[in-house]
């Protein structure tokens, strides 16, 4: 049986692996685009990640409120609009785009366990 601080540290664990797909989009990216370009296009997972440590940090420290549910459902669209924007800016290898699979499912994670860990209403 997990107890509570391994939980918590294999989903942080498992939270950098959107952030490593961010990482392959902006190796990916050429180098002849702006720096500027080669990050927003590389955003997306690292703003899934940041998304699903701050629910697990929100749930740990003993404040999660109903209220912020809201708050947070909202805040997971930035990474759908990120991801948006890679795919119609990207201008490296199209068989790149696969990893938003991984991402996509990894948002949905977010929605259904960090909204869980964010309200502290658990199923």
């Amino acid at each position: 049986m997990l107890t509570f601080k391994t939980a918590v540290m294999l989903w942080l664990v498992a939270a950098s692996v959107p952030l490593v797909i961010s990482l392959v989009y902006f190796r990916a990216s050429p180098a002849t685009e702006s720096l500027a370009q080669r990050i927003a296009v590389s955003l997306h997972g690292a703003t899934v990640s940041v998304l699903c440590i701050g629910a697990v940090l929100v749930g740990m420290i003993g404040s999660p409120r109903p209220e912020l549910g809201e708050m947070f459902r909202l805040l997971l669209v930035v990474p759908v609009a990120l991801i948006a924007y890679s795919l119609w800016r990207f201008q490296g290898k199209r068989a790149i785009h696969l990893f938003q699979g991984i991402n996509l499912l990894w948002l949905a994670f977010a929605f259904f366990l960090g909204g869980m860990a964010v309200t502290g209403v658990w199923l």
